[in-house]
């Protein structure tokens, strides 16, 4: 195991009512592995979304959710040369340039939003 999930597993024991909440968020396909990680980069993650409360919901809590499924598909699937790959040859008009977190943050939730829609 890796010292970062012995951190996050340790700190989870030490707050049972925040482990049970974050296991809600697992999906019913991820195998062990990929929660493991997804489940670090949202405890990791979440003070930068304050308004965040477990058992809330939330939607600080659907982009950081939103967010976590397209960093465990880049990284456990490799989605986002696939997803580049499929809107190859889309022309946009006045494409919007993203220089900003918050603007990263907002095209993620987007593209969890049309993931969500076709699954």
């Amino acid at each position: 195991t890796s010292s970062g999930e012995d951190v996050v597993s340790e700190y989870l024991g030490q707050n049972q009512h925040l482990a049970q909440w974050v296991d809600t968020l697992r999906g019913y396909c991820e195998s062990n592995k990929q929660w493991i990680a997804r489940r670090e980069f949202i405890l990791r993650n979440m003070e930068a979304f304050p308004t965040i409360q477990p058992g809330v919901p939330s939607s600080s809590l659907d982009r950081l959710v939103s967010l976590s499924m397209v960093w465990a598909n880049h990284v456990f699937l490799g989605l986002m040369d696939k997803i580049k790959d499929m809107g190859e040859g889309i022309v946009v008009q006045d494409v919007p340039t993203r220089k900003t977190t918050k603007d990263l943050i907002e095209a993620c939730n987007h593209l969890s939003i049309i993931y969500t829609h076709f699954n």
